[in-house]
């Protein structure tokens, strides 16, 4: 996002934790100096103006209802007459693309262009010589151009600042529905072992004590989890094989738990790395193989 000075970037939930993560360690190393913010308390005779001030407009905001808002977003840029770039990082990509897809062609708003990411970073930042810092990425899965407004160059020009400022790569080596298959089978995966602890106090209680990080990170995010345990078009088959893999254990130890992963991570996976790993996956397949 290598503005000029006289753009804008506006993110829209910037007081969220990834709207605060943006501010603070990306943005700035990136050479943005102007930034806006559009929150739930700001009032809607505020929202347009800030946006026509905007060359890329950030939508960080929950899980649960991102598509209606990514396209309630598409119709308030229907007049914008110069460019205007959506950043749209959404962890479940295929809805999103859909229905924003459908919302510019037909608002035809030649100036209006939208990106799909998911920016991978994991609740550390992105410390490189971390063992898990091949999740810190950028996953570009599709970009929609306006007659007016052709993006390539720009993204290639901010994949270029991510790397050379961040040490941060970017890949766009999977498609929307490609990207949500391949992250329910890994991120779905783990978060279905937080699903166990939501429900069972005894778990919650067994996963604080031997993996105190994932534990607080899964109670810290429930809401987050539930939401893409509900909405990743993929995870019915994961829940299922999941639900009847933790069936087959006695469901009241740790290494029940683990087996329980283990054995559903291989049906999945077939014992190779994922495609997109996760912190939190890769964490539990470490325990499990010490297990």
């Amino acid at each position: 996002m290598t503005a000029p000075s006289s753009s804008a970037v506006l993110i829209i939930g910037g007081r969220g934790e990834f709207g605060r993560f943006l501010q603070r360690d990306i943005l700035p190393s990136l050479g943005v100096d102007t930034v806006l913010s559009i929150e739930r308390d700001t009032p809607r005779d505020q929202h347009l103006p800030r946006i026509q001030q905007a060359a890329h407009i950030v939508l960080s905001t929950p899980l649960a209802g991102y598509a209606e808002r990514a396209c309630e977003l598409v119709r308030q840029c229907r007049d914008l007459q110069r460019p205007a770039t959506l950043w749209l990082i959404s962890s479940v990509q295929a809805e999103v693309w859909r229905a924003v897809s459908a919302s510019l062609a037909t608002e035809r708003n030649p100036f209006l262009a939208a990106v799909f990411a998911h920016p991978m970073y994991g609740p550390n930042g992105f410390r490189a010589n971390e063992r898990e810092a091949q999740t810190f990425r950028n996953i570009l899965t599709a970009t929609i151009e306006g007659s007016k407004h052709p993006v390539a160059g720009d993204v290639t020009q901010i994949r270029e600042a991510f790397r050379c400022q961040l040490s941060i790569e970017t890949t766009t080596a999977f498609d929307p529905d490609e990207h949500d298959r391949l992250t329910a089978y890994s991120q779905g995966l783990s978060y279905c072992v937080g699903q166990v602890m939501f429900d069972r106090p005894e778990i919650d209680a067994l996963l604080q004590e031997q993996m105190p990080d994932l534990h607080s990170s899964f109670q810290a995010n429930r809401d987050l989890i539930i939401d893409f345990l509900r909405i990743n078009a993929y995870i019915p088959e994961v829940m299922t094989l999941f639900r009847e893999s933790w069936q087959r254990t006695n469901r009241s130890s740790y290494r029940d738990l683990l087996c329980a992963f283990a054995r559903v991570d291989q049906t999945l996976n077939g014992g190779n790395d994922s495609s997109i790993p996760t912190k939190w996956y890769q964490k539990l397949r470490d325990a499990a193989a010490d297990a």
